[in-house]
């Protein structure tokens, strides 16, 4: 078990649930705990949804929440998903019907300018909202019955694309939200501030700064460092040159500046 950018680590999937089960069998009813399984790769989910399966034995579930999540339709900047909606679906229902669905969109920065990795590390990110096509695109291919599902969200995409969002709650009662991301003080004001939205939402978001829609924190710093050391080392050095030549007497008396636009003459 693993998130990208890892893709592999000491602990299988068998494991990560033979000790959730063990937690909740010995934890007091307030101290259990529910899971959320993000598979990023279709090969997994049927042999994962197996093992759930066979821990469930002759019951229809492990005794616990569990979430499946995966990324099966294309949203704000998102690549083609690695799952496609109907084996997503398909396997869930068919293996372990227990689980809440939990599907999603890809997306991800975009970057103006440049398309060089040097130089999109210094642009300006822009965030889009979901857009109406995308929500309707999901509620086509979604299996007609499906009962609960949550949706996750990012916390800025959905308040920007706050229309769409709201025409997808509008499909059924049944459906929530899950937002995630770093949660700017504007979504956290749209969250609480829009009625469609009260008892329909979950929160894993996180403060601003700790982590940059997907990114870690080193990146968001030598990015602002870079830019910051690259203007800090040009003033530098046009005025080190400033300095060294401003003084200089070219033999007739008169004193020669050589700013850093004359610097080669």
């Amino acid at each position: 078990m693993a998130h990208p950018p890892r893709t592999s680590s000491d602990l299988t999937f068998e494991d990560f649930l033979q000790r959730v089960c063990d937690h909740n069998r010995n934890a007091k009813h307030n101290r259990r705990v529910g899971v959320k399984f993000d598979f990023k790769d279709e090969r997994c989910i049927v042999p994962c949804l197996e093992l759930l399966q066979h821990y469930a034995g002759t019951s229809e579930s492990v005794g616990f929440p569990v979430w499946i999540n995966a990324d099966v339709w294309m949203g704000p900047g998102g690549k083609k998903p690695a799952i496609t909606p109907s084996e997503f679906f398909l396997a869930c229902f068919d293996i372990y019907p227990a689980g809440t669905l939990s599907p999603g969109w890809t997306c991800w920065l975009k970057f103006e300018g440049p398309s060089d990795a040097a130089s999109r590390l210094l642009d300006p990110v822009i965030l889009e909202g979901y857009e109406m096509e995308q929500i309707e695109d999901a509620l086509r291919t979604l299996p007609r019955g499906v009962g609960h599902v949550t949706f996750p969200v990012h916390c800025t995409m959905a308040r920007l694309g706050g229309k769409a969002i709201l025409k997808l709650l509008e499909a059924d009662p049944r459906f929530t939200l899950t937002l995630w991301g770093e949660a700017l003080p504007q979504d956290w004001w749209w969250i609480e501030n829009t009625p469609q939205l009260k008892g329909r939402v979950f929160t894993d978001c996180a403060k601003p700064g700790i982590i940059s829609y997907g990114l870690t924190l080193a990146p968001l710093v030598f990015q602002r460092a870079t830019r910051y050391m690259s203007l800090t080392a040009l003033g530098g050095a046009a005025g080190l040159r400033s300095t060294q030549s401003k003084d200089i007497d070219n033999g007739d008396g008169d004193t020669k500046f050589a700013g850093p636009e004359c610097e080669g003459a």
